[in-house]
């Protein structure tokens, strides 16, 4: 019997709005997501279906493999695993990019070059950027909006 498996993987590449596709697309298919890892590399999380944790590891291995980038480390885990763990994380409040225009009196647009221009650091979740609440709040502060 199938059970799912959560990767998390980093990889030998920076992350920002330049590769986020490149980053999605291998991925796309396995409720993916791309982020920039704590230690400032693009990491993605996804999850795969598979009868044990070395054919889990196997099927990884093989989608990691499409990308340019090397791979940097990879973590495999039951999903009621991963779910345990991330459910005993606080996440961070996050806002949408609006949100972030809106409260650091900017447009949409100025926004998005300012994550393209790693200015504000974002998240992107499938096709949506997402930032942290305490980022924009810091972000205001420094502006004196």
């Amino acid at each position: 019997m199938a059970e799912s498996y959560n990767v998390v993987a980093e990889l030998d590449a920076t992350f920002g709005e330049e590769n986020a596709d490149a980053l999605l697309g291998p991925i796309a298919e396995y409720s993916g997501a791309a982020a920039r890892s704590e230690l400032g590399h693009a990491e993605v999380v996804f999850s795969i279906p598979a009868e044990s944790v070395r054919q889990a590891t196997s099927t990884a291995l093989a989608v990691l493999e499409t990308y340019p980038w090397p791979l940097r480390s990879l973590r495999l885990l039951s999903t009621a695993d991963f779910d345990r763990l991330t459910d005993a994380m606080a996440l961070p409040p996050l806002v949408s990019v609006q949100e972030a225009a809106d409260g650091l009196g900017m447009t949409r647009q100025g926004v998005l070059k300012a994550i393209k221009g790693k200015v504000l650091p974002a998240t992107r979740v499938g096709g949506t950027w997402v930032l942290q609440r305490s980022v924009v709040d810091s972000a205001r502060a420094r502006r004196g909006v």
